[in-house]
């Protein structure tokens, strides 16, 4: 009889052991299961980050070469702002010596108020700007039908500026603008050519750097990402202490990622 009882009370033990054997395998099974949802749902997590951080970077990138693009056409054109009053001052006193000599000798045409008239043919054509001798006149008369949007006119006051005057200080600026109303006007392939000879022919002046810059830009809108790393690292290499080597670099750091 004792030994039924403790035969039966062995068998319940044995049978209990299994059961939390088997208890433990599950909540062990169940654990790794847990884990590993959990290790997923933390690497989408990282994947969403890392792709979030790249997204905000690739926007400041951006956002801060549209800024330092604004600096440099800021200072182009508070530069060229510079080159403007300075000649507007000496044709000023050119025109007040011009009127002196014509009343002196009675060529003058007074008007009813004793003025001398101008002549009307003239107009603010560049061609008639540049009558008299006055390369500044007729380099500031093209400008502006470049900064009114007339690109043919003002790249025909450019080109006979340049072929009159091809050493004069204001050459360099003259053939970048040449390029620039290629470029405006979308013509691509004639604004590389015009962008070429400024470093064909100026190479050491403050638009050299620029025309390369510029012509980087163009290449990377057509899509020649090599041909605009190559424009890039010229910038770089040759101009380095120029504000368009900064550009350049930013530009070859986002082709490098």
């Amino acid at each position: 009889m004792i030994r039924r009882v403790l035969l039966t009370a062995f068998v319940t033990l044995l049978g209990a052991s299994c059961a939390m054997k088997s208890d433990v395998a599950d909540l062990e099974s169940t654990l790794q299961a847990q884990m590993q949802a959990d290790r997923a749902q933390r690497d989408s997590l990282m994947t969403e980050i890392r792709q979030l951080r790249s997204v905000l970077l690739d926007s400041l990138s951006v956002q801060q070469r549209r800024d330092i693009s604004g600096r440099v056409d800021l200072q182009r054109q508070i530069e060229d702002l510079a080159i403007a009053v300075t000649q507007l001052t000496a044709l000023t006193g050119e025109t007040q010596r011009q009127l002196a000599v014509l009343q002196d000798s009675g060529s003058g045409m007074p008007g009813a108020g004793g003025e001398v008239l101008a002549d009307s043919s003239g107009g603010d054509s560049p061609l008639a700007a540049g009558a008299g001798g006055e390369p500044q006149a007729l380099y500031e008369a093209a400008l502006r039908q470049f900064r009114r949007g007339s690109y043919e006119t003002a790249r025909a006051g450019l080109v006979q500026f340049l072929e009159q005057y091809p050493s004069h200080e204001l050459a360099p600026d003259a053939q970048y603008f040449v390029a620039e109303t290629y470029a405006e006007a979308g013509n691509a392939e004639q604004a590389l050519v015009e962008y070429a000879r400024v470093l064909e022919l100026y190479p050491n002046s403050r638009r050299a750097p620029t025309a390369l810059y510029k012509s980087g830009l163009i290449e990377l809108q057509r899509g020649n990402v090599d041909d605009a790393r190559t424009f890039f690292q010229r910038v770089v290499q040759g101009y380095p202490d120029s504000d368009e080597s900064d550009l350049a670099e930013r530009e070859l750091s986002r082709l490098r990622n």
